[in-house]
């Protein structure tokens, strides 16, 4: 009795109860600062629009795409996410990796409204398994939990933010990053530049990006093809895929870790001569 009364141990509760105010006091006066300088919508959505077409550049990274069950699977990424957020104001977002199993990534993101006392809270889940059954090394899984982060991030904002002012934004964003391919030339110019970016920086041959495209020959591509690929190129960037699954490279075939690496990282040789635009 006298050796389990030694090991009791009082657990101070002071700092925890401390720590709990500080955190309601601070969402207190960001809710009460909110409501005193309400957003302006129609303000709010010209900004988000001015600034993702700002550039080519930065409108093609407002959409990402990827294929899904034989069909395109297309949407606004999380750098449109964040410039819409930017410019929404009295919104707080936070993130976090929830749990790292054996297998999986487990992210959790909250959007919270502070204007409207709406708030959301969402999952996003990633295998951390290569092809041959094994875990990911260190180095992979924290990338891999960066990418997952941003996409928990993303499906948060875009729950919170009217639907109205992200499709707008990203409609123009897409008008900007597209232009006119109406031209049989120019849209011949922004395939072959499309071609070369993922030839350059992720080793893809012809037939790959015409087969995850769902056509027969380079010569059938079309302007919405074109769009499709540029969105293919930010989910790469971005990691909401790998060139693997993108390509459906070999799955049976060994791989090593560095592969795995290069999978997730475009290569680096050329970046230091030339930076391709598609």
């Amino acid at each position: 009795m006298e050796n389990i009364e030694e090991n009791i141990q009082i657990i101070d509760s002071t700092g925890i109860e401390v720590f709990e105010a500080q955190e309601r006091a601070s969402i207190d006066i960001q809710v009460s600062t909110a409501k005193k300088f309400p957003r302006n919508l129609t303000r709010v959505r010209t900004n988000s629009v001015g600034i993702a077409c700002m550039n080519k550049e930065t409108a093609e990274s407002c959409r990402y795409a990827k294929p899904v069950g034989g069909k395109n699977v297309t949407g606004p990424s999380v750098h449109l996410a964040r410039i819409v957020c930017q410019q929404y104001g009295n919104i707080r977002v936070q993130q976090r990796i929830k749990q790292i199993t054996d297998k999986t990534i487990i992210a959790e993101a909250v959007a919270f409204d502070m204007e409207t006392n709406y708030a959301v809270c969402v999952e996003a889940r990633r295998s951390i398994i290569d092809k041959r059954g094994k875990r990911y090394t260190e180095s992979v899984i924290e990338t891999n939990a960066m990418a997952i982060l941003a996409i928990a991030e993303r499906n948060a904002i875009l729950k919170v933010v009217p639907k109205a002012i992200i499709d707008t934004v990203y409609e123009e964003a897409f008008k900007c990053a597209n232009g006119d391919l109406s031209d049989n030339a120019k849209l011949i110019i922004a395939r072959d530049k499309a071609f070369e970016f993922l030839k350059n920086e992720y080793s893809a041959t012809e037939e790959e990006v015409v087969t995850c495209l769902g056509l027969k020959t380079k010569d059938a591509i079309k302007a919405e093809h074109i769009a499709d690929l540029r969105g293919y190129v930010q989910a790469l960037k971005d990691k909401e895929l790998t060139a693997d699954e993108l390509f459906k490279r070999n799955k049976g075939r060994e791989v090593t870790d560095t592969e795995v690496i290069n999978q997730d990282e475009p290569k680096q040789e050329d970046k230091k001569n030339k930076k391709v635009q598609i």
